[in-house]
């Protein structure tokens, strides 16, 4: 199993994640799987982070930083353009926004999102499924932000990619975290 890391949970780590008490461990933790590479962090991803949050979680996570733990994305295309495109017009967008576009706009929206972090985590996934690749996301399936495209979970239900959340991610590596406060529960 490899990870795939997108940047809402990046943020979720570095706001929620990293104020508990097990900080260094958990910071060490996501270190570790990525310079192992059981867990992969895309230069797009990077991109996004730094804006994101006034780019909290990489202030917070200074690895994250570091060139060489980042996959380098920009030639990263899906196995079959050609599917993936029809996917795009067909599968994976919410058909309530595209029908509010006319078809100049829609494939200008498709060109931006084929370039984005998450067409780029699918697209690494799609060309690593003998990795058992699981997408590591925040976002929810349900699409209630007015984008043209489905959420990241509901894109993998529908090409078969395993997706978790941050935390469901943690335990499956053997993480837990303790949440209790010692004076509160002793």
């Amino acid at each position: 199993m490899i990870g795939i890391i997108d940047t809402s949970s990046l943020v979720a780590i570095a706001r929620y994640y990293l104020p508990i008490k097990d900080e260094i461990k958990l910071l060490r933790f996501v270190e570790t799987k990525l310079r192992s590479g059981e867990l992969v962090f895309l230069s797009t991803i990077h991109l996004e982070t730094s804006r994101t949050q006034k780019g909290i979680a990489l202030e917070l996570m200074e690895f994250l930083n570091d060139s060489k733990l980042r996959y380098n994305d920009t030639d990263l295309t899906p196995p079959s353009a050609k599917k993936f495109s029809n996917m795009l017009d067909h599968n994976f967008c919410v058909t309530l926004q595209k029908k509010k576009l006319n078809p100049e706009a829609f494939a200008i929206q498709k060109t931006q999102y084929m370039t984005t972090g998450d067409a780029k985590l699918l697209y690494y996934a799609l060309n690593n499924m003998d990795k058992e690749p699981v997408v590591i996301t925040e976002e929810t399936m349900l699409s209630n932000d007015g984008k043209v495209f489905k959420k990241l979970p509901a894109i993998c239900e529908i090409l078969g990619i395993k997706h978790l959340t941050v935390a469901e991610w943690l335990v499956a590596n053997g993480i837990s975290l303790d949440w209790t406060h010692p004076e509160l529960y002793p």
